[in-house]
């Protein structure tokens, strides 16, 4: 395994180079329907003089000027065709924000390489796609080495906005592939905020072994109020895939996957599911609050780690909602750590090994407060796990294991496992007052110089977990401190 090291991911850089080329299209985009531009202002402005002389070429990007390709506003149904239009890799495609996009953006066929993707991002202010009752609001076919970017104009946090569309937000479908998506922010979606994968058909190009979803990153996005998923990444239905008429079809994988840095607020159903990430997936610094409002039985939980999905899942913060913090449903191989989970209303993890070739699965320096019914429910009896240094206050079916006469002392709300489980320097407690937090009326559960924890938890450093929650060396006392955070 790999050493985690947490901090400031750096953007990739983008040259702005070549001139600007408009498209004014309606149904259909024709070449004639290109033009250059030697001016600075978006040729999409209502004041735009393609004849302006007093440019001189040194215009910052962010006002258009050295964008490639222009996606033109109309109300009308809109396709953007990468081979017909001859974007090359390293192109710029552009969303112009001083207008509102009022039609869905389809872009097909989109080839960049892994050196010079083609960049799809917004100038001239944030770029907003508003759509009330259309089913997408951006979508791609057949698209691969790309990014889509709100980071255009560097005044702007979330330079693309998305909002009000009936389904999907961002789908990223259709054999997509070798992208990156960050600085959107999405709203108001009546299903999943961004969707990434291309679920199995009788056409074999979509099936596991045909088709490979590679070297995905998706990060620094703020997805809130959507009537579904934040993120629905990866088929939910990795060991059996769908029956259809030509018969049993399997999902494809996921490989090299890091979901990290996002925020998600109010999500109907789960804020963030990963499936069928068979290889090189790290979810983390994701933070989550008031997920699974709907209360829809099995679709209300926080973090959902689905089918085939392993590697690793860590300092996460995951706030208040009606299911489990984290569902597990993974590889087996995943390990998961310096997660912090608060007042999630069923269990604080729930994990099964439903198809889990791995090893085990394991659960390190995580804290769990207040979930309702256990803090670590693991139905595993075939795998090696092991639940280590984890932080566990009051679970809710504390009271019912007790009057069972099934556990001592309830014991089984802490951690509900099978024998094969190894469980090891936890602190359990109903009584919050314990730990002694910094402050946990104020949901700081840091710890202070006075809590029992410190110090007191079992050596990890061989699975080079050599830092807590906040990015802090998890070495600076004399020992491991239990749970998420290391006092300083």
């Amino acid at each position: 395994m790999k050493t985690v090291i947490l901090g400031i991911l750096f953007l990739s850089s983008f040259i702005y180079t070549g001139c600007s080329q408009d498209i004014e299209a309606a149904n259909e985009i024709k070449l004639s329907d290109i033009f250059a531009v030697n001016g600075c202002t978006s040729p999409l402005s209502d004041n735009y003089d393609p004849n302006a002389t007093e440019n001189d070429g040194t215009c910052a990007p962010t006002d258009c000027s050295k964008c490639d390709f222009f996606v033109a506003v109309s109300n009308e149904s809109f396709g953007f065709d990468g081979e017909e239009l001859g974007v090359k890799p390293g192109d710029i495609i552009c969303l112009d924000g001083s207008r509102t996009y009022t039609r869905p953006i389809a872009f097909k066929n989109i080839q960049g390489t892994a050196e010079n993707p083609v960049l799809i991002t917004n100038c001239n202010g944030q770029a907003k796609v508003d759509l009330p009752g259309r089913a997408y609001a951006i979508s791609t076919n057949n698209c691969q080495f790309f990014r889509i970017t709100g980071a255009g104009d560097p005044d702007v946090e979330y330079g693309i906005s998305i909002s009000n569309v009936s389904s999907k937000g961002l789908d990223l479908n259709n054999l997509s592939s070798n992208f990156e998506i960050d600085r959107l922010e999405i709203s108001k979606i009546g299903f999943a905020g961004i969707m990434a994968k291309t679920d199995p058909t009788c056409d074999d190009a979509t099936t596991r072994g045909n088709f490979t979803m590679r070297d995905v990153s998706i990060h620094h996005n703020y997805v809130h109020d959507t009537d579904g998923e934040g993120f629905y990444i990866g088929n939910s239905f990795y060991a059996n895939g769908r029956n259809l008429e030509c018969g049993k079809r399997l999902p494809h994988d996921i490989v090299d996957i890091k979901v990290y840095s996002n925020i998600f607020r109010n999500t109907g159903w789960e804020a963030l599911q990963v499936g069928c990430a068979i290889q090189g997936a790290e979810i983390y610094n994701n933070d989550i609050e008031n997920f699974g409002m709907a209360n829809k039985n099995g679709q209300r939980n926080g973090i959902q780690i689905g089918e085939g999905t392993g590697g690793l899942c860590y300092n996460n913060r995951i706030v208040n909602g009606n299911g489990n913090g984290m569902n597990v449903l993974g590889y087996g191989d995943n390990i998961i750590f310096n997660n912090l989970i608060v007042d999630a209303k069923r269990n604080g993890v729930f994990c099964d090994e439903r198809y889990s070739p791995g090893d085990g699965f394991k659960f390190y320096n995580n804290t769990i407060v207040n979930p309702g019914i256990d803090g670590i429910k693991i139905l595993s009896k075939n795998l090696s796990n092991k639940i280590y240094n984890n932080i566990i206050v009051n679970p809710g079916f504390f009271d019912e294991y007790e009057n069972d006469n099934k556990s001592t002392e309830g014991e089984d709300a802490y951690v509900n496992h099978r024998p094969n489980t190894e469980v090891k320097s936890n602190y359990f407690t109903r009584n919050i007052e314990d730990l002694k937090f910094i402050n946990a009326n104020q949901k700081n559960f840091d710890l202070s110089a006075q809590s029992p924890a410190i110090d007191s938890g079992r050596n990890i450093t061989s699975y080079d977990i050599i830092y807590d929650l906040l990015g802090r060396n998890r070495s600076s006392g004399d020992g491991i401190d239990i749970g998420a955070f290391e006092s300083q």
